[in-house]
């Protein structure tokens, strides 16, 4: 059975009025017009719904059996409309976001909380990961939007470039590097490399960066950058990480260099399904984004 929703708001309209004339008038429709469609509507239902006469109108048994369906759907379209009004103003809403730890440590905190102080209805949600499972949560749908170093399949993303960070040596202060302006990387030959681990992004970029550069493995692998931090603070071996990542190598006894090399930067990428369109909170937070790029960054 199909019902219109014109139909059940003129059921709605003559049974608060009991007037067929002035229903009518509700529903913006002549007398006749709407006669036939009270008509229409018993004939698919198949009863009255209404008795009526010249003076008259009261609804039938099974007229009040409909009416309780009528007033719960009628309720429902109301509360979804009124949703959807609350979103379409921004008033109401939840966006998901995954980021590398970097970014979610010293610059998306106080973008998230400009965009929550003008949109306070709107819940956000952080995820901080790395690169290969940011890119699987967009893929499955886990997340609206990601930033990323990687901008995977372009069959399956839609990616656009934010900026590149610049890339900087993380060295203890009595380090001989520590006295360099800049770094070439022939200046790390022989010297032991604290590794991230391989399924975040600097892992990825440092193997073609450091191809042919003459450094020792230290054997270490880690996923946190305080504890990459830490071993190099105890003498294990040296390591690079992006910009937004030396907020977190920051402690006594640590310095951090520029890299000097053509290729030391790190693209990060804002990334979607390129299936799934963004909701009305998710495209506003997507917006801010690529307008509020982080201080120091190189132009896109």
């Amino acid at each position: 059975m199909n019902l219109s929703g014109r139909l059940i708001d003129a059921f709605l309209a003559l049974e608060e009025t009991r007037r067929f004339s002035i229903a009518a008038q509700r529903c913006h429709v002549s007398p006749s017009a709407f006669s036939q469609m009270i008509g229409r509507l018993e004939e698919k239902v198949g009863t009255r719904l209404f008795d009526r006469d010249t003076r008259n109108v009261a609804l039938t048994p099974e007229g009040e059996v409909f009416s309780s369906g009528a007033h719960r759907i009628a309720a429902e379209i109301h509360a979804s409309m009124t949703e959807l009004n609350e979103r379409s103003l921004l008033r109401k809403g939840r966006v998901s976001i995954a980021a590398p730890p970097s970014l979610a440590a010293a610059w998306l905190p106080q973008l998230m909380a400009n965009f929550k102080a003008d949109h306070p209805g709107i819940d956000i949600r952080l995820h901080d990961v790395v690169s290969d499972r940011c890119l699987d949560m967009i893929a499955r749908g886990e997340v609206d939007l990601g930033l990323n170093a990687q901008r995977g399949n372009d069959l399956e993303f839609d990616t656009r470039l934010l900026f590149n960070e610049r890339l900087y040596l993380i060295c203890r202060e009595d380090d001989p590097l520590a006295n360099l302006k800049h770094i070439r990387l022939s200046d790390l030959k022989d010297r032991d490399f604290i590794h991230t681990v391989r399924s975040g992004s600097v892992w990825q970029q440092m193997q073609g960066l450091l191809s042919g550069t003459k450094i020792r493995d230290s054997g270490l692998e880690v996923a946190q950058f305080g504890t990459l931090a830490g071993l190099i603070s105890s003498g294990f071996g040296i390591s690079i990480v992006p910009q937004l990542a030396v907020y977190l190598c920051n402690r006594p006894g640590l310095v951090a260099c520029p890299i000097k090399a053509r290729k030391a930067l790190r693209p990060i990428y804002i990334i979607k399904r390129k299936d799934r369109s963004l909701s009305v909170a998710a495209q506003a937070l997507w917006n801010q984004i690529e307008k509020s790029l982080p201080g120091g960054m190189l132009d896109k």
